[in-house]
């Protein structure tokens, strides 16, 4: 099937290219703090096992804000070129982006809701989550994550395909890549799950704050805002743009709704800024790094780690007294 029309005149062509810009710049800086976010999980053992779930988190916000360079940057080209025209919508995921919008949208998405959870977990059931929420089981969910998010990315190929005799915006969107049935079930995903994260970080910061009398609730007090933090901003700014971006062109006429996106892409850009301001021990493994090491004589790293290993090792010993000790005390 061909699908020769031109969408649009000269003079918005010119805007779609400032626009396209501006997703450049945007989703490059975005792009760079997610890499440094993964950066810093990856670096040492002990943050991979305490930040493996914000990892992935920054993994998936960093492959959203690739999706932006890329977009902006490919249609651009095509401008230049007079090829921005209509495609057969299964035609469009000869694009990358598309790809890289279900998953990187998604993704993030499913890592709120784990997040949220064991937020709640901690706060409601602390023995509980003490026991059986280890690293393994963190892991196995991280992993379900990603393979939910590569999943549904195949059932919107498979939609696309069902659609291939229907011209789609050159633009290539999500809902133009793959139909409005599977755009509007993408959609549903990244803008309900912030809301649902949104509202378990509230109700596990209220129920932290009722019980923080215990050190232990204080600590996680101070994790639950750090969770409230990244779900609020995830609503803000990708959530409601969403909702506005979907009802486009069918519910309402936004005027310049190309601005939408942005706010979706910074949204992919909050995460080391949250984790630098409210995670002590990951601003300063981040500023070791990007120091080469120097500044952690600043920091005592080294003392911090030691002093985390023998709390563990204290954790571990047992309760029952030494067995030289009952001898003394039967003799007596």
């Amino acid at each position: 099937m061909h699908c020769n029309q031109t969408y649009y005149d000269n003079a918005y062509l010119l805007y779609i290219v400032n626009i396209n810009k501006l997703y450049m710049s945007f989703g490059s800086f975005a792009t760079a703090t997610n890499i440094l976010c993964v950066v810093v999980v990856l670096s040492t053992k002990q943050m991979r096992q305490k930040y493996g779930a914000f990892g992935l988190l920054s993994f998936g916000d960093m492959i959203n804000a690739l999706a932006m360079v890329i977009a902006g940057s490919v249609r651009n080209q095509q401008i230049y070129d007079n090829s921005f025209v209509a495609l057969p919508t299964f035609d469009c995921f000869r694009n990358p982006w598309p790809y890289f919008f279900i998953v990187g949208g998604q993704l993030p998405a499913f890592i709120l809701i784990v997040m949220a959870s064991e937020r709640v977990i901690a706060v409601f059931k602390p023995i509980f989550y003490r026991v059986y929420v280890t690293p393994r089981i963190r892991a196995i969910t991280n992993i379900i994550c990603v393979v939910l998010s590569i999943l549904f990315l195949l059932v919107g190929i498979f939609f696309s395909y069902l659609l291939r005799e229907v011209c789609a915006n050159p633009t290539c969107t999500t809902i133009g890549s793959t139909g409005r049935i599977y755009g509007t079930f993408n959609y549903f995903l990244i803008v309900f799950l912030p809301f649902v994260a949104l509202l378990l970080n509230i109700t596990a910061y209220v129920g932290a704050k009722r019980r923080s009398v215990s050190t232990n609730m204080e600590r996680e007090l101070k994790k639950v805002l750090v969770s409230l933090v990244l779900a609020a901003l995830a609503v803000i700014l990708s959530a409601l743009p969403n909702i506005i971006l979907w009802g486009q062109g069918i519910f309402w006429s936004v005027p310049n709704i190309g601005y939408m996106y942005i706010g979706f892409c910074c949204n992919s850009a909050v995460d080391l800024f949250a984790f630098f301001f409210m995670k002590k021990d990951f601003r300063h493994r981040l500023l070791s790094i990007i120091s080469c090491g120097y500044l952690n004589r600043y920091f005592n790293l080294l003392k911090v780690t030691e002093t985390k290993v023998r709390r563990n090792m204290v954790q571990s010993v047992s309760a029952k007294p030494p067995a030289r000790s009952l001898a003394v005390k039967a003799l007596r």
